[in-house]
Protein backbone atom coordinates (compact mmCIF):
# COMPACT_ATOMS: atom_id res chain seq x y z
CA UNK A 1 0.00 0.00 0.00
CA UNK A 2 1.58 3.70 -0.63
CA UNK A 3 1.71 5.56 2.35
CA UNK A 4 2.11 8.81 0.49
CA UNK A 5 -0.97 11.04 1.62
CA UNK A 6 -2.65 12.66 -1.55
CA UNK A 7 -0.67 11.03 -4.22
CA UNK A 8 -2.47 7.82 -4.90
CA UNK A 9 -0.92 4.80 -6.56
CA UNK A 10 1.97 5.36 -9.10
CA UNK A 11 2.58 3.52 -12.41
CA UNK A 12 5.19 2.23 -13.95
CA UNK A 13 5.41 5.11 -16.38
CA UNK A 14 4.43 8.08 -13.57
CA UNK A 15 7.78 10.01 -12.63
CA UNK A 16 7.97 11.63 -9.08
CA UNK A 17 9.02 15.73 -9.31
CA UNK A 18 12.55 14.87 -8.00
CA UNK A 19 13.03 12.78 -11.45
CA UNK A 20 11.16 15.19 -13.69
CA UNK A 21 13.37 17.80 -12.32
CA UNK A 22 16.52 15.72 -13.02
CA UNK A 23 15.30 14.86 -16.55
CA UNK A 24 14.73 19.41 -17.35
CA UNK A 25 18.63 19.41 -16.02
CA UNK A 26 19.93 16.93 -17.88
CA UNK A 27 17.45 18.69 -20.92
CA UNK A 28 18.96 22.30 -20.41
CA UNK A 29 22.29 20.65 -20.51
CA UNK A 30 21.74 19.37 -23.75
CA UNK A 31 20.43 23.05 -24.90
CA UNK A 32 23.39 24.42 -23.61
CA UNK A 33 25.92 22.44 -25.64
CA UNK A 34 24.24 22.25 -28.87
CA UNK A 35 23.50 26.36 -28.86
CA UNK A 36 26.09 27.98 -31.18
CA UNK A 37 29.08 29.52 -30.29
CA UNK A 38 29.12 33.51 -30.81
CA UNK A 39 31.42 34.47 -33.80
CA UNK A 40 34.00 37.22 -33.58
CA UNK A 41 31.84 39.12 -36.12
CA UNK A 42 29.09 38.88 -33.90
CA UNK A 43 30.61 40.27 -31.04
CA UNK A 44 32.81 43.08 -32.87
CA UNK A 45 29.09 43.91 -34.54
CA UNK A 46 27.68 43.91 -30.77
CA UNK A 47 30.75 46.10 -29.13
CA UNK A 48 29.57 48.62 -32.05
CA UNK A 49 26.24 49.43 -30.85
CA UNK A 50 27.50 49.32 -26.95
CA UNK A 51 29.53 52.39 -28.72
CA UNK A 52 26.65 53.71 -30.38
CA UNK A 53 24.67 53.71 -26.68
CA UNK A 54 28.18 55.76 -25.73
CA UNK A 55 27.41 58.47 -27.94
CA UNK A 56 24.41 59.00 -26.81
CA UNK A 57 25.87 59.03 -23.08
CA UNK A 58 23.26 55.81 -22.63
CA UNK A 59 26.12 54.42 -19.97
CA UNK A 60 23.71 52.74 -17.82
CA UNK A 61 22.19 50.70 -20.66
CA UNK A 62 25.72 50.61 -22.12
CA UNK A 63 27.02 49.21 -18.80
CA UNK A 64 23.92 46.48 -18.80
CA UNK A 65 25.29 45.26 -22.35
CA UNK A 66 28.77 44.92 -21.50
CA UNK A 67 28.25 42.96 -18.75
CA UNK A 68 26.80 40.00 -21.04
CA UNK A 69 29.54 40.35 -23.71
CA UNK A 70 32.12 40.35 -21.52
CA UNK A 71 31.21 37.37 -19.92
CA UNK A 72 30.38 36.03 -23.98
CA UNK A 73 34.12 37.08 -24.94
CA UNK A 74 35.62 35.34 -22.48
CA UNK A 75 37.66 32.95 -24.96
CA UNK A 76 38.14 36.13 -27.48
CA UNK A 77 41.08 38.27 -25.88
CA UNK A 78 41.15 41.26 -28.19
CA UNK A 79 37.05 41.26 -27.55
CA UNK A 80 37.21 41.10 -24.29
CA UNK A 81 40.00 43.50 -23.97
CA UNK A 82 38.07 46.42 -26.37
CA UNK A 83 34.79 45.08 -24.39
CA UNK A 84 36.60 46.20 -20.78
CA UNK A 85 37.85 50.00 -22.40
CA UNK A 86 34.20 50.63 -23.64
CA UNK A 87 32.87 49.60 -19.87
CA UNK A 88 35.80 51.95 -18.59
CA UNK A 89 34.31 54.84 -21.18
CA UNK A 90 30.73 54.20 -19.87
CA UNK A 91 31.98 54.41 -16.30
CA UNK A 92 34.12 57.20 -17.25
CA UNK A 93 30.96 59.46 -18.10
CA UNK A 94 28.96 58.53 -14.97
CA UNK A 95 31.82 60.18 -12.88
CA UNK A 96 33.22 56.62 -11.89
CA UNK A 97 36.77 57.26 -12.11
CA UNK A 98 38.12 54.43 -9.49
CA UNK A 99 36.22 51.64 -11.27
CA UNK A 100 37.02 53.15 -14.88
CA UNK A 101 40.63 52.80 -13.99
CA UNK A 102 39.88 49.30 -12.25
CA UNK A 103 37.77 48.04 -15.10
CA UNK A 104 41.42 48.18 -17.69
CA UNK A 105 43.75 48.34 -15.06
CA UNK A 106 44.13 44.16 -14.97
CA UNK A 107 46.13 44.92 -18.91
CA UNK A 108 49.07 47.51 -17.27
CA UNK A 109 51.28 45.18 -17.35
CA UNK A 110 52.70 44.22 -20.98
CA UNK A 111 52.60 39.92 -19.92
CA UNK A 112 48.70 40.53 -19.43
CA UNK A 113 48.86 41.81 -23.60
CA UNK A 114 50.85 39.23 -25.32
CA UNK A 115 47.96 37.62 -27.05
CA UNK A 116 46.56 40.85 -28.28
CA UNK A 117 47.09 42.61 -31.44
CA UNK A 118 49.10 46.25 -31.40
CA UNK A 119 45.54 48.06 -32.21
CA UNK A 120 43.85 46.29 -29.28
CA UNK A 121 47.11 47.28 -27.19
CA UNK A 122 47.39 50.60 -27.85
CA UNK A 123 43.44 51.61 -27.09
CA UNK A 124 44.43 49.87 -23.68
CA UNK A 125 47.03 51.96 -22.74
CA UNK A 126 45.72 54.50 -23.84
CA UNK A 127 42.31 54.14 -21.70
CA UNK A 128 44.80 52.88 -18.78
CA UNK A 129 46.19 56.71 -19.04
CA UNK A 130 43.14 58.47 -18.94
CA UNK A 131 42.21 56.84 -16.46
CA UNK A 132 45.52 57.72 -13.91
CA UNK A 133 44.03 61.33 -15.13
CA UNK A 134 40.89 61.34 -13.73
CA UNK A 135 41.80 60.18 -11.11
CA UNK A 136 44.42 62.96 -10.73
CA UNK A 137 47.73 61.53 -11.20
CA UNK A 138 48.31 63.66 -14.31
CA UNK A 139 52.50 62.69 -13.99
CA UNK A 140 51.95 58.70 -14.53
CA UNK A 141 49.05 59.26 -17.72
CA UNK A 142 52.24 61.29 -19.62
CA UNK A 143 54.11 59.47 -18.94
CA UNK A 144 51.93 56.29 -19.80
CA UNK A 145 50.59 57.73 -22.88
CA UNK A 146 54.03 59.42 -24.11
CA UNK A 147 55.23 55.56 -23.61
CA UNK A 148 52.06 54.27 -25.73
CA UNK A 149 52.67 57.18 -28.79
CA UNK A 150 57.11 56.04 -28.94
CA UNK A 151 56.14 52.21 -28.84
CA UNK A 152 53.15 52.92 -31.76
CA UNK A 153 55.66 54.98 -33.52
CA UNK A 154 58.08 52.70 -33.62
CA UNK A 155 56.26 49.47 -34.52
CA UNK A 156 53.71 51.49 -37.11
CA UNK A 157 51.27 48.77 -36.14
CA UNK A 158 48.53 51.00 -34.63
CA UNK A 159 46.83 54.48 -35.35
CA UNK A 160 48.35 57.14 -33.61
CA UNK A 161 45.56 59.54 -33.26
CA UNK A 162 43.42 58.29 -30.67
CA UNK A 163 47.12 58.80 -28.61
CA UNK A 164 47.49 62.58 -29.59
CA UNK A 165 43.47 63.08 -28.61
CA UNK A 166 43.98 61.45 -25.32
CA UNK A 167 47.11 63.56 -24.43
CA UNK A 168 45.12 66.03 -25.42
CA UNK A 169 42.15 65.83 -23.01
CA UNK A 170 45.14 65.34 -20.15
CA UNK A 171 46.57 68.67 -20.58
CA UNK A 172 43.53 70.36 -21.22
CA UNK A 173 42.94 68.59 -17.85
CA UNK A 174 45.52 70.53 -16.24
CA UNK A 175 44.99 73.38 -17.80
CA UNK A 176 48.12 73.85 -20.33
CA UNK A 177 45.88 75.12 -23.38
CA UNK A 178 48.36 75.93 -26.05
CA UNK A 179 49.94 72.10 -25.80
CA UNK A 180 46.71 70.83 -25.74
CA UNK A 181 45.82 72.65 -29.22
CA UNK A 182 48.72 71.07 -30.65
CA UNK A 183 48.28 67.54 -29.73
CA UNK A 184 44.28 67.82 -30.78
CA UNK A 185 45.92 69.53 -34.04
CA UNK A 186 48.13 66.36 -34.84
CA UNK A 187 45.19 63.98 -33.86
CA UNK A 188 43.25 65.69 -36.83
CA UNK A 189 45.95 65.51 -39.07
CA UNK A 190 45.96 61.76 -38.40
CA UNK A 191 42.01 61.21 -38.16
CA UNK A 192 41.69 62.29 -41.34
CA UNK A 193 43.77 60.17 -43.13
CA UNK A 194 41.02 57.14 -41.93
CA UNK A 195 37.71 59.17 -41.74
CA UNK A 196 37.24 58.52 -38.61
CA UNK A 197 34.30 60.54 -37.41
CA UNK A 198 34.85 60.05 -33.95
CA UNK A 199 38.21 60.82 -34.05
CA UNK A 200 37.52 63.79 -36.10
CA UNK A 201 34.89 64.83 -34.24
CA UNK A 202 36.91 64.51 -30.43
CA UNK A 203 40.09 66.25 -32.48
CA UNK A 204 37.84 69.44 -33.39
CA UNK A 205 36.51 69.45 -30.00
CA UNK A 206 39.67 69.56 -28.62
CA UNK A 207 41.09 72.46 -31.07
CA UNK A 208 37.60 74.14 -30.11
CA UNK A 209 37.90 73.71 -26.07
CA UNK A 210 41.27 74.86 -26.63
CA UNK A 211 41.15 78.14 -28.60
CA UNK A 212 38.14 79.10 -26.27
CA UNK A 213 40.28 78.85 -23.12
CA UNK A 214 43.39 80.84 -24.94
CA UNK A 215 40.67 83.39 -25.30
CA UNK A 216 39.98 82.65 -29.46
CA UNK A 217 36.78 82.74 -29.17
CA UNK A 218 35.63 83.26 -32.84
CA UNK A 219 38.07 80.64 -33.95
CA UNK A 220 36.49 78.07 -30.92
CA UNK A 221 33.23 78.40 -32.53
CA UNK A 222 34.14 77.89 -35.76
CA UNK A 223 36.08 74.74 -34.97
CA UNK A 224 33.16 73.48 -32.56
CA UNK A 225 31.09 74.41 -35.62
CA UNK A 226 33.02 71.27 -37.09
CA UNK A 227 31.95 68.58 -34.83
CA UNK A 228 28.46 69.37 -35.25
CA UNK A 229 29.42 69.08 -39.16
CA UNK A 230 31.08 65.91 -38.27
CA UNK A 231 28.00 64.07 -36.03
CA UNK A 232 25.25 65.47 -38.71
CA UNK A 233 21.93 62.97 -37.98
CA UNK A 234 24.07 60.63 -36.23
CA UNK A 235 22.49 59.41 -32.74
CA UNK A 236 25.32 61.24 -30.58
CA UNK A 237 23.84 63.54 -27.88
CA UNK A 238 26.50 63.04 -25.51
CA UNK A 239 29.15 64.47 -27.78
CA UNK A 240 26.31 67.30 -28.94
CA UNK A 241 25.62 68.04 -25.26
CA UNK A 242 29.66 68.73 -24.67
CA UNK A 243 30.12 70.76 -28.01
CA UNK A 244 26.76 73.36 -27.58
CA UNK A 245 27.61 73.67 -23.81
CA UNK A 246 31.23 75.33 -24.61
CA UNK A 247 29.62 76.90 -27.70
CA UNK A 248 27.42 78.75 -25.09
CA UNK A 249 30.39 79.30 -23.17
CA UNK A 250 32.03 81.16 -26.24
CA UNK A 251 29.22 83.43 -26.27
CA UNK A 252 29.16 84.57 -23.22
CA UNK A 253 32.78 85.98 -23.41
CA UNK A 254 31.86 87.44 -27.18
CA UNK A 255 28.96 89.32 -25.07
CA UNK A 256 26.76 87.50 -27.51
CA UNK A 257 24.28 86.25 -24.70
CA UNK A 258 20.63 84.97 -26.56
CA UNK A 259 23.20 83.23 -29.04
CA UNK A 260 24.39 81.43 -26.03
CA UNK A 261 21.02 80.98 -24.77
CA UNK A 262 20.21 79.24 -27.90
CA UNK A 263 22.85 76.67 -27.88
CA UNK A 264 21.67 76.25 -24.07
CA UNK A 265 18.89 74.51 -25.41
CA UNK A 266 20.01 72.93 -27.90
CA UNK A 267 22.48 71.40 -25.38
CA UNK A 268 19.90 70.36 -23.21
CA UNK A 269 17.57 68.94 -26.05
CA UNK A 270 20.57 67.01 -27.71
CA UNK A 271 22.26 66.46 -24.58
CA UNK A 272 18.91 64.93 -22.91
CA UNK A 273 21.52 61.61 -21.80
CA UNK A 274 23.59 63.61 -19.90
CA UNK A 275 24.31 63.56 -16.38
CA UNK A 276 21.79 65.43 -14.11
CA UNK A 277 25.17 67.29 -12.21
CA UNK A 278 25.81 68.35 -15.99
CA UNK A 279 22.18 68.74 -17.30
CA UNK A 280 22.42 71.21 -13.70
CA UNK A 281 25.02 73.07 -15.06
CA UNK A 282 24.04 73.67 -18.68
CA UNK A 283 20.59 75.72 -16.27
CA UNK A 284 23.06 77.63 -14.60
CA UNK A 285 25.04 78.68 -17.33
CA UNK A 286 21.53 79.61 -18.92
CA UNK A 287 20.48 81.57 -16.03
CA UNK A 288 24.19 82.76 -16.07
CA UNK A 289 23.64 84.25 -19.75
CA UNK A 290 20.11 85.35 -19.35
CA UNK A 291 21.50 87.58 -16.53
CA UNK A 292 24.13 88.99 -18.48
CA UNK A 293 21.78 89.84 -21.59
CA UNK A 294 19.77 91.79 -18.95
CA UNK A 295 23.10 93.61 -18.25
CA UNK A 296 23.57 94.54 -21.72
CA UNK A 297 20.05 96.02 -21.96
CA UNK A 298 20.36 97.98 -18.93
CA UNK A 299 23.95 99.61 -20.69
CA UNK A 300 22.42 99.86 -23.93
CA UNK A 301 19.53 101.84 -22.15
CA UNK A 302 22.12 103.70 -20.15
CA UNK A 303 24.29 104.63 -23.59
CA UNK A 304 21.04 105.95 -25.16
CA UNK A 305 19.72 108.36 -22.21
CA UNK A 306 23.24 109.81 -21.77
CA UNK A 307 23.30 110.47 -25.95
CA UNK A 308 20.22 111.91 -25.79
CA UNK A 309 21.17 114.56 -22.74
CA UNK A 310 23.69 115.81 -24.77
Amino acid sequence: MDKRVGLGPQGPDQKTSTDKGVVDLADARVRLRSRPRPSNESLMSELDEVRSLLDQGLSTEAKERLTSLISTARNYPSVLALARCALSVALEQQGHYRDSLASVAMYESPESRLKLDDQTVSYLRVQIGLGYNYNGDHPKAIALLNSTLRDCSESGGANLGHIYAALSRVYRTISEFPIARDYAQRALENFRQNGDWRGLAESYFGVGVADIQEGNYESGLENLEQVLKLIGDRPASYVLGRTYGNMAGACWFLKRPQEGIDYLKKAATDGSALKVKQQSQLEKAENDLKALRKKFDEEEQTRKNDSAHR
